[in-house]
């Protein structure tokens, strides 16, 4: 019986936590995923490849944070955080880089279900950690590069509250020297309206 109790009572909880209401002025969202980055720089493309032709282990995370300002039922501002984090690694010797950048711009629902699509003004920045022979290990920063981020978002839920989305994003950034970095991002989110 107490089993049965505790189900009716989280389906219950999980009914107020996605029930439907009217979209809040003010809304804000954590997102978590991974994806690629084709870096720019020659010197560093080169150090990746042989670095993955040599067996080495990569993990790469994408995560980001923001808020977004209700203008219409289907036009936000969308303003945020994001970064991909790039770890390679084998034996003690790794070659890591975080890009972080912020955005803003405008999120849009143009009316195919709960579909959006957002265009953003990006600036950021790529930190590179290399340490790829025993002898030393290089630290440097890109330059910061005004770029812009592009993203398709799909709802699970219409309205208020939480809402759970995946979508997937394209961010353009120039990082100095002539060089871009395009990255691609897929991401779980939740969004909290």
């Amino acid at each position: 019986m107490k089993k049965f109790l505790l189900i009716i009572a989280a389906a219950l909880c999980s009914a107020m936590i996605f029930a439907e209401g009217e979209r809040k002025f003010f809304g804000y969202q954590f997102a978590l995923g991974s994806g690629y980055t084709f870096y720019g720089d020659p010197n560093l493309k080169s150090n990746v490849r042989e670095a993955m032709h040599s067996g080495y282990s990569r993990i790469i995370l994408y995560t980001d944070a923001g808020i977004t300002l209700k203008i219409t039922d289907q036009l936000y501002f969308l303003g945020g955080f994001q970064t991909m984090l790039d770890f390679i690694w084998k034996d003690g010797r790794h070659s890591n880089h975080a890009s972080p950048t912020f955005f803003g711009g405008l999120q849009f629902y143009p009316g195919i279900g709960n579909l959006s699509f957002s265009l953003a003004y990006a600036l950021g920045v790529r930190h590179d950690w290399e340490g790829l022979s025993n002898d030393y290990e290089t630290v440097k920063a890109s330059k910061w590069g005004n770029g812009f981020r592009l993203a398709a978002e799909y709802d699970f839920k219409k309205g208020s509250g939480v809402i759970p989305v995946v979508g997937a994003c394209y961010l353009f950034l120039p990082t100095g020297y002539d060089n871009y970095d395009n990255t691609l991002a897929v991401y779980f989110r939740l969004a909290f309206h």
